[in-house]
Formats: structure tokens, C-alpha cells, sequence
């Protein structure tokens, strides 16, 4: 059956990636890259450092509930090739047909061509096309962990996965301490956006815990008591409205 909520959040989410990626052309903190600021104090530039730390996090926790989901109705070798079909292969035309052009903007505006002037032009095709990857690194690193996440599967065979359903509220709060640890490793230092660590655990957290149905059950609760608390504690009525 398909979750309606997930299909929820993964369209809120690209609307906030899309309204981020406005604003940070515009943004007076960066300086390579993009246009720049268009005043001397950009209010808006608060949005960024607001929605930043988690909106791409949220995208692969709901993108490895969905691979367990996915699972439950195709076997391990239609699960890779449908992936593979959907993730690497537009990918990939898409990084050697159109990436190149971002790539090289990006290259252009940051001065980077001063400095390869004696690179071989199949080689600094490459630079430019991987320079310019823009989204379609989400597309390679869902391949990725798709393909790491049945290795995994070969392993534990559900033990973990059944471990996991018994999950409480307080281990789902400290669940902030491994993704804030991940959030420091296995970072590419050129290409930032290639953040192995924590993309990779959050996708496994989706996979292996929130995928649980009693666990959801759980947060959906807590939310709701959070929800009561808020209308009923005397000066915070105005909150029903921002919660509901």
C-alpha cells in the first residue's frame, strides 16, 4: 500500500530545496559559484542556515523507508535493476549530456580555467561534467546505497531490522548522537555535496527503523500529545493553529 505521508514529505522537501537553491545564488556568504548578493543585508539568507542541516537528511530517511517498502515486493535483483534503470543510468546520461554546461559555468565564474591550462581536454570534460553534477548526485548516491543496502540485507537477514521495530522514544532521540557523528566523516572534499556519512545513515534509519510501522505509530503519538499540550497549556492556544 502507498504511503500518502511519504509522498507528502518528499514534495514539501523539494519545494524547500528549490526555494534554498534560489536564495543561495543570491547569497552574500559564499563567494565562488554563484551570482551573488543583490543588497547589504539579506534577511532571506537566514532560510538557508535554517533548512540546510536536515531537508536532504529527510529525503534519504524517507528514500530508505521507501526501499524497504519496495522490497517487500520485488525480489533483490528486480530491486537493483529497477535502480539502476531509475537512479544510475539518467545519472549518468545526464552528467555527460548536460552536466558539463553547469560544470563549466561554475568553472568560469570561480576562475578555475586560469589554472588548467595544460589539463588534456577529455579530462577537463570530465572536471566540467562532474562539476556540474547539481541534483543528480541524490540519483548516484540512492544507487549507491541501494547497492550497499542489499549486502547488508545478505548479512543481518532481518535481524537487525527486527531489532530495530522494538525501538522507544529515547532511542529514537539519541539517534541524533550517530547521525551528528556521521555528520564528520567520509565527507568529499572537493564536491561537498557527496556526504557519505550521514546521507548514508539516514537512509539506513529509514530503511532499518522508521520503516516500522509501530515505530511511526509511536512518533505519530507523540507528536499528537505534543499537539495537546500545546492547545491546552493556558497563553499557547495560538499554537492549535500552527500545529494542526
Amino acid at each position: 500500500m502507498r504511503k500518502t505521508y511519504l509522498d507528502n514529505i518528499r514534495w514539501i522537501t523539494v519545494v524547500l530545496v528549490v526555494i534554498y537553491h534560489v536564495i543561495y545564488i543570491f547569497n552574500g556568504v559564499v563567494a565562488h559559484g554563484i551570482i551573488g548578493p543583490f543588497s547589504e543585508h539579506q534577511p532571506q539568507d537566514t532560510y538557508q542556515y535554517i533548512v540546510y542541516p536536515w531537508f536532504m537528511l529527510l529525503l534519504f530517511v524517507v528514500s530508505g523507508m521507501s526501499a524497504r517498502y519496495e522490497l517487500g515486493k520485488r525480489t533483490e535483483k528486480e530491486f537493483i535493476r529497477v535502480r539502476t534503470r531509475k537512479y544510475l543510468v539518467p545519472s549518468t546520461i545526464g552528467l555527460l549530456v548536460f552536466g558539463w554546461v553547469l560544470g563549466y559555468y561554475n568553472m568560469l565564474m570561480s576562475g578555475a580555467f586560469g589554472s588548467m591550462g595544460n589539463v588534456p581536454k577529455p579530462i577537463l570534460f570530465l572536471i566540467m561534467a562532474v562539476s556540474g553534477c547539481g541534483p543528480l548526485w541524490y540519483l548516484q548516491m540512492l544507487w549507491i546505497f541501494s547497492l550497499i543496502l542489499i549486502l547488508i540485507r545478505k548479512i543481518e537477514k532481518d535481524r537487525l531490522y527486527n531489532i530495530c521495530g522494538k525501538a522507544n522514544l529515547l532511542v529514537l532521540i539519541l539517534l541524533v548522537i550517530p547521525v551528528y557523528g556521521a555528520a564528520q566523516i567520509l565527507n568529499t572534499p572537493m564536491i561537498v555535496v557527496y556526504r557519505f556519512g550521514i546521507y548514508g545513515l539516514g537512509f539506513l534509519i529509514g530503511y532499518f527503523v522508521l520503516s516500522h510501522e509501530v515505530v511511526m505509530s509511536l512518533i505519530r503519538s507523540t507528536w499528537c500529545w505534543i499537539q495537546s499540550c500545546a492547545m491546552y497549556t493556558p497563553g499557547l492556544e495560538h499554537w492549535e493553529y500552527l500545529l494542526s
